[in-house]
């Protein structure tokens, strides 16, 4: 796994990851967790680290804990956004007590997001949870959270509907680098891409794919978003094309022997890692402001019009036909004829 994939200070060396400190010039090594454990292992020992370094009822403190007790509770992806948006938080936060937090503070580290709405919502969303874990222990009063009091920021519903020639450019362009030779990860970005329009999952559940789900009927997925909700499992069937992917994985090699999307290396494949591959495939294709999840989109709204609204909703794990009209709605074009 290449160090860009991995935390700040955290490096990875014989099978072991490790957390990296200097004292003076002198290196310190910590070691966190054994690679083969995966990376939320990785994550929960850092968070360890975290609350060893914080004392007392600090907003540091407080959010060391937080990502102890509560985010190495979620998947991969999200405590991979929660370990940066919680550092922001500790050094934005540093001289505060728990208790001292105000809606005017909270006004004003907000600010540097208002041309940002989704960054905007995302800390506004974590600075509010980590201020209700304080009132679970205690340091400050039940109901007096201050970030109720701000207001989130809308945000501009994304119609980005990829075609079909468009996503093969992207999947060409994935398999050859700038210099026009076959990339090492292409063969697996390219399935990846297939896996997520044929099945209409979100990357966050492909990439945590075991081949456990995969069995004589279909594939097997539990989406981690409504896991705290629905608890939704979703079966999807085998079709020749399904199969063709599953082969064409299996035929790369070197293959993991718990995850089904792998680095080169054969290691699970992390978001990050998978995004920055993307990203860079969607650049060499000429394509900007493309996202891997509007793979999602173009399989939910492909799906409806081949099988109707019930089937879109069942494959993306709504629990309304309503969430997936709203999803779907944000991609549809109204089409009439002219005048004359």
């Amino acid at each position: 796994m290449k160090k860009r994939e991995l935390p700040k200070r955290v490096f990875e060396r014989s099978g072991t990851y490790w957390y990296v400190t200097a004292q003076g010039d002198i290196r310190k090594w910590t070691k966190l967790s054994r690679v083969s454990e995966g990376m939320p292992a990785m994550y929960r020992a850092l968070a360890e680290l975290m609350v060893i370094d914080a004392t007392d009822d600090s907003m540091p403190a407080l959010i060391a804990t937080w990502m102890k007790e509560v985010s190495t509770t979620r998947g991969a992806k999200t405590q991979e956004n929660d370990l940066y948006r919680s550092k922001v938080l500790s050094e934005s936060f540093k001289e505060f007590r728990a208790k001292d937090v105000k809606v005017s503070s909270v006004i004003e580290f907000l600010k540097a997001y208002k041309t940002m709405p989704r960054s905007y919502n995302a800390y506004r969303a974590t600075l509010r949870e980590i201020l209700r874990f304080a009132e679970e222990k205690d340091m400050r009063d039940p109901g007096s959270n201050p970030v109720d009091s701000t207001k989130t920021m809308s945000i501009k519903p994304r119609r980005r509907y990829i075609t079909d020639s468009k996503l093969r450019r992207i999947k060409v362009a994935a398999m050859y680098g700038e210099d026009g030779k076959r990339t090492k990860s292409g063969p697996m970005l390219c399935a990846l891409i297939d896996l997520a329009y044929l099945t209409g999952q979100r990357i966050g559940d492909l990439l945590a794919l075991e081949w456990s789900n995969i069995n004589r009927y279909g594939i097997t997925f539990e989406p981690g978003k409504t896991e705290d909700s629905t608890a939704v499992r979703i079966l999807i069937l085998w079709t020749p094309k399904l199969k063709a992917v599953i082969a064409r994985i299996k035929a790369i090699g070197n293959l993991h022997i718990r995850y089904v999307i792998t680095t080169k290396n054969a290691q699970p494949y992390r978001y990050s890692g998978a995004s920055s591959a993307w990203s860079r495939a969607v650049e060499r294709a000429g394509y900007v402001n493309c996202h891997f999840h509007d793979i999602r989109a173009k399989s939910l709204t492909d799906k409806e019009k081949r099988d109707g609204m019930q089937a879109a909703r069942l494959m993306g794990g709504h629990s309304t036909e309503q969430q997936t009209a709203d999803y779907i709605a944000s991609m549809a074009t109204t089409q009439i004829t002219a005048t004359r």
